[in-house]
């Protein structure tokens, strides 16, 4: 038995509860919100401490941009870059200076509810956890289009009129062809660092359910393979085996509550499954080099 046979595989979904969408006012049904980065900060001054959500959001930077800490990686963002947050990521802005922009905020089935067949991660591989990039620095022979898209979008949003969530949905879509042309013109793709469908499938199903952990058999089974196949395929193209990403996402999900929540360390531990919540710091202090409590009193 390996190490994370001792975490319940069907914890509870930790609280409190993530800033769903429908706390926009506006868009929750559109299930989009098109605002501009001054508005954004400005009313939400509540998200100056690590948070998150149950949403994507692209951020559009075009003046006196912020740093931002994802996830609890430190970015530096200049002018001109597009930033993206998945649902789950604990995020939080860096220092406060005036800033322009916009802030893109949607649900995984917007384009379902638009009627299009939509594969998000073919479309922007920026938010494909089987290769997340969570900066992206626009080239200036694509900063009009980015900017027009964006520009449009909160527009149409705001004006409301006849057939403009079809035209949203068709603007979004196009600032995602943007996006690729940008990676492919600043990023020359590495074949070593592809992965096979299935290891990505893998990466994904990981990442899908944000407040949620998994077992390998339960990501074997609805991959259709064996646990040990896959196993041996995702050691192959990762170095890692399916022990490593599972412990890795259950200490991620840990930090994120740890930085996020107010539970205690006991709480925490028992929202992950651990049954004993000293072995919970023993494995936290094991992959972090520092136990929970030193974790949090570094973040909060």
């Amino acid at each position: 038995m390996d190490e994370l046979s001792k975490v319940n595989p069907y914890p509870k979904k930790p609280e409190p509860a993530v800033f769903p969408f429908s706390d926009y006012a506006t868009g929750a049904q559109d299930k989009l919100h098109v605002g501009t980065l001054e508005e954004g900060l400005r009313l939400r001054l509540n998200r100056h401490r690590p948070h998150r959500h149950d949403f994507y959001q692209v951020f559009w930077m075009t003046r006196g941009a912020p740093s931002f800490n994802i996830d609890f990686d430190y970015f530096p963002i200049e002018p001109h870059a597009l930033v993206f947050v998945p649902p789950g990521a604990v995020h939080t802005f860096g220092n406060q200076r005036p800033v322009e922009g916009f802030i893109l905020s949607f649900q995984e089935d917007f384009f379902e509810q638009e009627g299009h067949t939509v594969n998000l991660f073919l479309e922007c591989p920026t938010l494909d956890p089987a290769q997340f990039r969570a900066v992206l620095a626009v080239p200036e022979s694509s900063v009009e289009s980015v900017d027009s898209y964006c520009k449009r979008m909160f527009e149409e949003f705001n004006a409301k009129k006849e057939g403009y969530r079809a035209a949203s949905a068709a603007l979004l879509r196009l600032l995602f062809v943007e996006i690729r042309r940008c990676l492919s013109a600043h990023y020359t793709p590495n074949p070593s660092n592809r992965y096979s469908a299935l290891t990505a499938q893998f990466l994904r199903r990981l990442n899908a359910r944000p407040y949620q952990l998994t077992t390998a058999s339960e990501v074997a089974k609805f991959l259709g393979v064996s646990r040990s196949w896959l196993n041996q395929l995702v050691r192959q193209e990762t170095a890692k085996n399916l022990t490593d990403h599972l412990r890795g996402r259950l200490i991620l999900e840990s930090k994120r509550l740890l930085a996020h929540s107010d539970l205690n360390i006991s709480e925490i531990a028992y929202q992950l499954g651990f049954e004993d919540a000293s072995y919970f710091t023993r494995l936290f202090r094991q992959e972090e080099g520092v136990s929970p409590r030193e974790f949090r009193e570094h973040y909060r």
